[in-house]
């Protein structure tokens, strides 16, 4: 038996309950009477005791202090996450340690750690649509019981096709991360050029030293993409295209270079390569 609190459900629990399930088949219990408690195999958001070894899991209470190194404090979404994650990939195949730390921590940046800022009143007066608004808005009014348990069935139900898109994205970036690591390895004067075309986007954003990348878009394409703003592409090649961008860089075959500047696209490694070096002038 699986017991999470009554009444009003948050993104917090739902997201953890979701996770849980995901491993395991339990039967869910919303209560906070302390004798169905005790009862629980599991216990999440709720009993005021963390003990990752009997299976509880609440952060409400004074005790618990615990906090990501960026200082974000942990909910229970981000322990359950951080207690079943291993497991939830390694049902999907994904076994290697590494590989499976990076995606834990690839959906915990993504996505839980958000969720558990929310949760402990991080964002309070922050009126975004969060995941988690989107979830709080899903509950029934408190006089309405049958609607409300209905509603967190649903809640669970998108938490799940949300967890599981954000699983398989992880995992692909998983599934790269060593060939990627080695590729940075390769950087020259601040430019990455891949022979392939990996999902390197994330990966870059953790290593300052590569600038811009240029990488095979198609058989018939190249790429430049830009790694943070100060590195986006020169102001007058910014929003051309064919012709026009042709005549400013003294190119024959570049395509276009989006408005700001973030990336270009060319026919050429070599014309990729000449956009890639350009100055910010």
């Amino acid at each position: 038996m699986l017991v999470t609190h009554s009444g009003r459900f948050h993104a917090d629990e739902v997201f953890a309950t979701s996770m849980v399930l995901m491993v395991e088949e339990h039967d869910i219990v919303r209560s906070r009477d302390e004798a169905v408690i005790k009862q629980a195999d599991i216990v999440l958001d709720v009993g005021a005791e963390y003990n990752p070894d009997t299976l509880r899991f609440d952060h409400h209470q004074n005790s618990f202090t615990e906090a990501r190194p960026d200082g974000t404090p942990y909910a229970t979404a981000g322990l359950i996450w951080r207690h079943f994650a291993k497991a939830i990939f390694a049902k999907r195949g994904l076994t290697d340690d590494y590989q499976a730390n990076f995606a834990m921590q690839w959906v915990d940046a993504k996505l839980i750690s958000d969720v558990d800022a929310v949760d402990n009143g991080v964002f309070s007066e922050d009126p975004r649509p969060s995941v988690s608004l989107l979830i709080a808005m899903m509950n029934e009014p408190s006089d309405q019981p049958e609607k409300q348990e209905q509603a967190f069935k649903k809640a669970i139900e998108l938490t799940t096709d949300i967890l599981n898109n954000f699983i398989k994205a992880a995992m692909k970036e998983a599934e790269v991360v060593v060939e990627l690591e080695a590729y940075a390895k390769t950087v020259k004067d601040g430019i990455l050029v891949m022979d392939k075309n990996l999902p390197f986007k994330d990966f870059i954003r953790s290593h300052p030293e590569i600038k811009r990348v240029v990488y095979p878009r198609s058989d018939e394409q190249f790429g430049v993409f830009c790694n943070t703003f100060e590195n986006h592409l020169p102001e007058r090649f910014r929003g051309l295209r064919d012709t026009e961008l042709n005549e400013v860089s003294g190119l024959t075959d570049t395509i276009f270079c989006h408005k700001s500047g973030f990336m270009a696209v060319t026919l050429s490694l070599e014309s990729a390569l000449f956009l890639a070096k350009s100055d910010k002038i």
